[in-house]
């Protein structure tokens, strides 16, 4: 049993061999948490974001671009990029005014807030990246399909077939990542969430 499971069932059942914390000293070791969790998720999203920014550079060369015979393709493609990268911005901003706010939350209710807030973010966060990777996948499956002029009816619906198979098994390793990587952060904002909330009954 952790430090925050045993304040929890302390607070909760205020057994005679627990450790009494008033609400006065309970505060401060639920902010200082709720803050490191928050200043890790605006970490990670920053390191993600230069990550995919990475490959991306790897990916759209000169020599890339310059194959892409279709004008409106290729406008589509640097638009696409330019609002994702405006998105990512939004997101990291978010999280970065998220862990700001904490910062100088003083008050259990407005803690309570800036954890729902949090957590509300990087569930949009986890979406969105998700939606935009199946997004690209589907297009560029399309265009790599419509390029080629030598499928007959089976060979066309078995390479689709395969190209679902291969959407849905990365998609569910992206699902997994995120749960790991940020559902692990969550589960404690959420975890001194429950607190707060009994320290307001």
């Amino acid at each position: 049993m952790d430090e925050l499971d045993l304040i929890k069932k302390d607070w909760q059942k205020r057994n005679e061999d627990l450790p009494k914390y008033t609400q006065d000293e309970l505060m401060p070791m639920l902010h200082k948490k709720s803050s490191s969790s928050v200043k890790w998720i605006f970490i990670i999203s920053i390191l993600e974001f230069v990550f995919w920014l990475g490959i991306d550079v790897l990916v759209s060369s000169k020599e890339y671009m310059d194959s892409i015979e279709n004008q409106s393709f290729l406008w589509f493609l640097k638009i696409l990029t330019v609002l994702n990268y405006v998105v990512l911005f939004g997101f990291i901003y978010l999280f970065c005014k998220n862990y700001l706010r904490i910062q100088v939350t003083d008050s259990a209710r407005k803690l309570m807030k800036q954890i729902i807030k949090t957590r509300k973010s990087v569930k949009y966060y986890v979406r969105y990246n998700i939606a935009l990777f199946i997004i690209m996948f589907v297009i560029g499956g399309a265009r790599a399909i419509m390029m080629q002029t030598t499928f007959n009816t089976l060979e066309f619906w078995i390479i689709c077939g395969i190209m679902v198979f291969i959407l849905l098994i990365v998609v569910g390793l992206l699902i997994l990542f995120y749960r790991v990587l940020y559902g692990i952060l969550t589960r404690r904002l959420y975890k001194n969430y429950k607190i707060l909330n009994q320290m307001e009954l």
